[in-house]
């Protein structure tokens, strides 16, 4: 049920071991000893402190003691697609040939650039990379405040692994204090603009509602759902969208009900699902354990969802958002919150099939949210577009691509801001149809603010690179320190945007 509690899992799931074809049980599994939150979770060889408060197990750094980062980067292996036939397949291509525009590939003079990546210190001294003594000393202005934060993006950034520590252990207590503080005023700002929709017992079960059209909300989204209130917020967000669509809105019994049915039939996805599970992020404590715990659970949530989706079946990236959301919520809530995402959220056109609809998105992202930075020429004369890099970050809302903590912040803000972008008739090129300027990615800003931010903080990295480290840095996992600067950035691009939108209307 829902609750504020921090992290929302049920005290009681009975599933079976998922067997293939189908993900129904016969009978409950006994619980070991170390198998706490009603199984969920699997504490086997861990102590409290190696948790982080998301629930990632993490090392900590011999004598250092600082806390370790909260997630720590994915394998950067290619995503994967169900092998079911006549299914939506993304082919791997030699990343030249996924140019939407330029067919050459990199000249000779482009392939000498500087061997320079967003680690090396001659990248940020380099030439290029740093900016005018007078477009410095002028961001100090407070009408150039943006300005000064994407241009300081790259500060971002955090030191390679084992430098960190060692720069930012001074302090690290203090820090932590005051954003814990700050964390607790912010709850109880919240828990004032919630209002009580259904009541739970014993604190279990409540339902939240919050206005979504209130602008203190929308600010507060911006500087963070305290994690307390993630739950309730997501899933009041994505209720109040699918209640203002009453030709689409279905209600959660009927969602519940769907997925009870859907679990007790076969689907051709499982062999896919059933090898994916695993490697979903199992460095989680309720993803560790193979056929136990929250890997049954994502099982049995994307053997429904692939069944309650059936021309876009499954696709890899899924996998990742439903384990997201296993973290706050049981499997029942779980599926209506990935209905809910598909229908009101706009993955529904990301997963279409042929992924025709994700491609308009990117060249959308390509032609009015990239083209006016001046990365933007560089990238184009190494033959690098979107299709190459920002593919993963689509199709998993960038859980592959920037840390949990970061993740979830972008996520507070698609939650709320994100709508899903009206059928548009495909043009010969096969990409979605412009209509008097009105993209087909409409409702997807957010996702295209934030893959600029990160673009915005590897700048000096990409402003002097070659093609294979512009790659290796644009598909790599970014090490994003400041979460709150992140997010500032993300803030400024979407403005900006909004900005130019209301002109050429």
């Amino acid at each position: 049920m829902l609750t504020s509690s921090n992290l929302n899992r049920p005290s009681d799931q009975r599933h079976g071991r998922p067997t293939l074809p189908s993900a129904t049980t016969s009978s409950p599994v006994p619980q070991d000893k170390h198998e706490l939150a009603g199984g969920i979770e699997d504490w086997e060889g861990v102590q409290g402190q190696d948790v982080d408060r998301y629930g990632f197990i993490v090392a900590h750094q011999s004598g250092s003691s600082s806390p370790p980062s909260t997630a720590t980067p994915p394998s950067s292996s290619p995503i994967r697609f169900s092998s079911r036939k006549h299914r939506n397949v993304l082919i791997r291509k030699d990343v030249t040939s996924l140019s939407l525009g330029a067919k050459r590939g990199p000249t000779k003079k482009l392939s000498a650039r500087s061997l320079n990546t967003h680690t090396s210190e001659l990248s940020v001294l380099s030439r290029r990379s740093v900016r005018s003594t007078i477009r410095q000393a002028t961001n100090k202005l407070p009408h150039n405040k943006d300005r000064r934060l994407i241009d300081e993006a790259g500060d971002l950034l955090a030191l390679q692994p084992g430098l960190s520590f060692i720069t930012e252990d001074e302090g690290i207590e203090k820090i932590a204090a005051e954003l814990k503080r700050k964390e607790v005023k912010r709850s109880e700002k919240w828990r004032r603009m919630a209002k009580i929709v259904k009541p739970g017992s014993e604190g279990h079960g409540t339902i939240f509602h919050f206005d979504v059209k209130n602008p203190k909300l929308v600010e507060r989204t911006w500087k963070g759902i305290p994690d307390c209130w993630r739950s309730a917020a997501w899933y009041s967000f994505l209720a109040s969208s699918a209640k203002a669509d009453p030709l689409n809105y279905v209600p959660d019994e009927e969602l519940t009900a769907a997925f009870r049915q859907l679990v007790n039939e076969p689907s051709p996805d499982d062999m896919q699902i059933d090898l994916d599970v695993p490697r979903t992020i199992n460095q989680h404590i309720m993803f560790r354990r193979r056929y136990r715990g929250g890997q049954r659970l994502l099982f049995r949530v994307l053997h429904a969802l692939s069944l309650y989706f059936a021309e876009t079946g499954y696709v890899q990236g899924m996998a990742t958002l439903a384990a997201t959301l296993l973290s706050y919520y049981d499997e029942e809530q779980c599926f209506i919150m990935l209905v809910r995402l598909w229908q009101f959220r706009g993955l529904n056109r990301i997963y279409q099939s042929g992924f025709v609809e994700l491609m308009g998105a990117l060249k959308d992202f390509e032609t009015h949210w990239l083209n006016d930075k001046d990365v933007a020429e560089v990238l184009k004369e190494l033959c690098i577009d979107p299709t190459a890099y920002a593919t993963r970050w689509y199709l998993t809302l960038f859980n592959l691509s920037i840390p949990f903590p970061v993740q979830l912040r972008v996520w507070d803000v698609f939650m709320l801001l994100g709508s899903s972008p009206p059928e548009q008739p495909e043009t010969s090129s096969g990409a979605g149809k412009e209509v008097e300027s009105y993209p087909s990615s409409k409702g997807l800003e957010i996702l295209h603010a934030t893959s600029l931010a990160i673009i915005d903080t590897l700048h000096a990295t990409l402003i002097d690179s070659d093609f294979e480290n512009a790659m290796k840095s644009l598909t790599s996992w970014v090490p994003i320190k400041d979460e709150q600067r992140f997010l500032e950035i993300v803030h400024v691009e979407w403005k900006k945007h909004q900005n130019r939108q209301k002109k050429k209307a």
